[in-house]
């Protein structure tokens, strides 16, 4: 069975005052302000949306031609494991406030405002310091009309079902936001339409070429590759996954053949040999330049000058005290990063809570701290999906099925389910290309190789309860035996290294991976991006053979850690097939070496 995509437009007007609540402070003398989107808008959540559809949908499924709501919007995981876990079909998006009273609304704040208060229970009068100011975008009685589009793969007839199913629940609604009972919110009129997308009807135009440079832009924030450092603030990072994007990538074919498995794809050489795709991290650039670089971590400043060391092993003597980037200042950072290439994004908090009987749960307050382009500075988010590895006589088939499908766009991505504008470059270029390959190599020549993303090189075990870690002989051996793999053992010597390491674990990879096997929590150790590791080469041709290898495929894990922490996707998410441990060798920076 193939499905087709298709967009499915709501457009809900309401009656002035509404209440959709935010999370900034608003002017002074505000008690609650409105939910506004990144660019200023008011909005009415998605998420909002469908909790009060999948209720109605959950009462009266049989009068409403037996809507599914775990269907379309899915089912969280609640027992630990992948089992339970249903995903929803219906990508949902924000409604943004298009018109008021009928004529465009724009994006400047308004100081409209409606005052209220309580009663007191038992005389009835005004509550003594019960005065409450709520902000609003209009005088009371103006017509608000919000709209947005939702995605979903489907067939013609059930499309056609799920927007009369989608337009019945929303008329079932009376009001929309906080403060129904006293009349907020006054639903007037909603309208539900569905078309197969317009975007990628022609695919993508993807080159015969087994690296494919790809080009990502959005529209909303996205929350991915995120830390908690406060325990329910989810804050983003810059750089998107190989393996979120894979993710992403196989969701969609999935969805595409109404399938849960890739085995039950059949006829499909993309499915069959979906394990054999590799994609790099996805690392924002400039729209139409190249794609950027991490800063690699061999750089030292002097006051504000940074030199490249990455030819001493030694310290060297010096007027005044070198800095690595660790104790770098803003100033010294912005200078270092002029010529690196890689845009610098904004932030936006969105404020969210869970459900519990239809209702807010209590204590369950939870934020996504995500990131977007700011619209004076666009964002490409640049990435290599690499088909090396499939079969020479099956990539045409896999490029042509690849450029269908990401004609479309790709999505959900991250915690927010944001979609992608996909565009293949057609002349991949890098900010810092390699230099590989210009100048024949000679023995014992020095030769820096940087990390473009997170690697695992040795076992957690490996550094466990010791004080004095000989992290030297770690990487030497994880290196010889990298290159013994690929048939090249003993024509490299690792000088020296200029690196850090950081732990990663916590309670995803103890419940997506650790939990599942009956295995005891062990965080791993990952060698940062932008780590620098300098070879002296002993047998240069084989050398050269080897580190084109290396930087061509990424690095494969050591067999230390493929015996000890797996090396499959089922294991851990920190293999090169998901853009951990690509490498650059001798980059052409723009910095001086010392």
């Amino acid at each position: 069975m193939s499905r087709t995509l298709h967009t499915i437009t709501l457009s809900v007007t309401l009656q002035a005052p509404y209440l959709v609540h935010g999370n900034d402070a608003g002017r002074f003398g505000l008690d609650t302000t409105l939910l506004f989107d990144h660019l200023g808008r008011p909005i009415l959540p998605g998420t909002l949306l469908a909790g009060r559809i999948a209720q109605v949908w959950r009462n009266h499924s049989d009068a409403l031609g037996h809507a599914d709501a775990t269907v379309w919007f899915g089912q969280a995981d609640q027992s630990h494991g992948t089992t339970q876990q249903q995903r929803a079909r219906l990508q949902l998006a924000d409604l943004v406030l298009v018109s008021i009273n009928g004529k465009t609304a724009g994006t400047t704040r308004t100081h409209a405002e409606v005052a209220r208060t309580a009663l007191d229970d038992a005389t009835g009068s005004v509550k003594q310091g019960a005065l409450l100011i709520t902000e609003q975008i209009s005088a009371a009685g103006a017509e608000l009309t919000f709209e947005g589009s939702w995605h979903t793969w489907a067939g013609d007839a059930e499309v056609k079902a799920l927007a009369q199913q989608l337009r019945a629940a929303l008329l079932l609604q009376t009001q929309v936001g906080a403060y129904r009972g006293v009349g907020f919110g006054r639903l007037l009129d909603c309208r539900v339409n569905s078309a197969p997308s317009a975007t990628g009807s022609t695919g993508l135009g993807l080159p015969a070429s087994a690296r494919l440079r790809l080009g990502l832009q959005f529209d909303a924030p996205l929350c991915v590759n995120s830390s908690s450092r406060r325990g329910n603030v989810f804050v983003a990072g810059d750089v998107l996954p190989g393996g979120t994007l894979l993710g992403a990538l196989a969701q969609t074919l999935l969805q595409q053949h109404a399938a849960r498995r890739m085995d039950d794809i059949k006829g499909s050489a993309l499915a069959t040999h979906f394990d054999a795709l590799r994609c790099t991290h996805a690392l924002p650039g400039a729209p139409g330049k190249g794609r950027p670089m991490p800063l690699p971590q061999s750089l030292v400043a002097i006051d504000i000058k940074v030199v490249d060391t990455y030819s001493k092993r030694a310290p060297t003597d010096f007027d005044k005290s070198p800095a690595f980037q660790t104790d770098w200042k803003p100033a010294t950072l912005k200078a270092a990063s002029k010529d690196q290439g890689w845009r610098e994004t904004a932030r936006h908090l969105r404020v969210r809570t869970a459900m519990q009987d239809g209702k807010a749960a209590d204590s369950q307050l939870f934020a996504y701290d995500c990131i977007y382009a700011p619209p004076n500075a666009p964002v490409q988010w640049q990435c290599d999906l690499d088909l090396s590895a499939v079969p020479a006589d099956a990539q045409a088939a896999v490029r042509q099925e690849l450029g269908q499908l990401l004609g479309h766009g790709l999505g959900p991505i991250g915690k927010t389910d944001a979609r992608a504008r996909v565009e293949c470059i057609k002349q991949p270029q890098n900010i810092w290309p390699s230099q590989l390959g210009s100048k024949a190599l000679q023995p014992g020549q020095l030769v820096p190789m940087m990390l473009v993303s997170d690697t695992l090189l040795f076992t957690t075990n490996a550094i466990a309860d010791q004080a004095n870690v000989d992290l030297h002989t770690l990487y030497q051996g994880a290196f010889d035996d990298l290159a013994a793999q690929a048939g090249y053992p003993g024509v490299l010597t690792l000088s020296h290294f200029f690196a850090t390491q950081q732990l990663r674990g916590g309670e995803p990879l103890h419940r997506r991976y650790l939990r599942q096997k009956n295995a005891a929590y062990q965080p791993l150790v990952l060698t940062q991006a932008g780590s620098v590791f300098v070879f002296q080469v002993t047998d240069p041709a084989k050398a050269a053979a080897l580190l084109q290898t290396w930087q061509a495929n990424g690095l494969a894990l050591p067999q230390t850690v493929r015996e000890h922490h797996g090396d499959t996707w089922c294991d851990h998410p920190y293999i090169r097939q998901n853009g951990y441990g690509e490498v650059v060798v001798q980059a052409a920076l723009p910095f001086k070496p010392l």
